[in-house]
């Protein structure tokens, strides 16, 4: 059993759920991110068409209460390898780009746990909401990684360069409130209400210009585009220095025997 991606269509806003295998958490393998980007294409497609019906704003969303997404499944991490790996990336980088550079509001509505490229999920967002239970983390040091799929590059601009050396380096997992204050992320509301704070931002949102929102969105990405794209190829080139080193190897296989036991 896999994580799996559906995507939920209403009058304003679609949903884009991560729906995990019972008492697992949502992660990402190969097979995710192809189902991912099918329903980016069908995001776009309706977007470019502006007709009635099209999404206003869209969500990221996860099936579990207890965590948003991992990061990659477990499986991935006994087949990465100096050739495999700079798949693995570029495939992280193409999707969390296209997320990010969808002409609408995108949010993340995050429960429970955002670890590594979990977290790298919700920063390629507009938006982090998230209730009083979310945990937020870059963890990949644990195991002899770098961000993957963009983290080097949207965690600073969130929270500023030396908080995001100390959160990486200490592979520090913030808390609802304490992300809240570092600017990590947007909101944080009780989780019952975390499904009403979405639907009045959604409502917010559409009536609002389609032009000016995607014409303001699209002047901030282009200006730091480059820079996007020079702290990605910076992150694949990283990747196969960690994938190659001794100590990265070890770190794998003790996780694993770990997750076994």
């Amino acid at each position: 059993m896999q994580t799996r991606v559906k995507l939920r269509k209403s009058e304003t806003f679609w949903e884009v759920n991560l729906v995990a295998p019972e008492r697992k958490p949502p992660t990402f393998d190969f097979q995710v991110f192809s189902e991912l980007g099918e329903a980016l294409d069908e995001i776009e497609s309706a977007v470019e068409r502006c007709e009635e019906g099209s999404p206003r704003c869209v969500f990221i969303k996860s099936s579990s209460d207890r965590c948003f997404c991992a990061g990659a499944n477990i499986d991935i991490l006994n087949t990465l390898s100096e050739k495999t790996m700079a798949d693995w990336v570029a495939t992280g980088h193409q999707a969390l780009s296209r997320l990010e550079d969808l002409p609408i509001p995108v949010v993340a509505s995050v429960r429970g746990y955002a670890l590594g490229g979990g977290l790298e999920l919700a920063l390629a967002c507009d938006l982090i909401v998230c209730d009083r239970t979310a945990k937020l983390g870059l963890t990949e040091a644990n195991i002899g990684f770098v961000p993957g799929w963009g983290g080097s590059y949207r965690l600073p601009r969130r929270v500023g360069a030396s908080r995001a050396k100390r959160m990486f380096y200490s592979a520090e997992i913030v808390e609802a409130d304490s992300a809240l204050s570092i600017g990590l992320v947007d909101e944080v509301v009780d989780g019952s209400e975390l499904t009403g704070w979405l639907e009045g931002f959604s409502k917010s949102a559409s009536s609002k210009s389609v032009v000016g929102i995607r014409g303001f969105k699209s002047i901030l990405n282009e200006q730091d585009r480059a820079s996007r794209e020079a702290s990605l190829l910076a992150e694949t080139e990283y990747s196969l220095k960690c994938i190659k080193n001794a100590d990265t190897k070890r770190r794998i296989r003790e996780f694993l025997e770990k997750r076994k036991s």
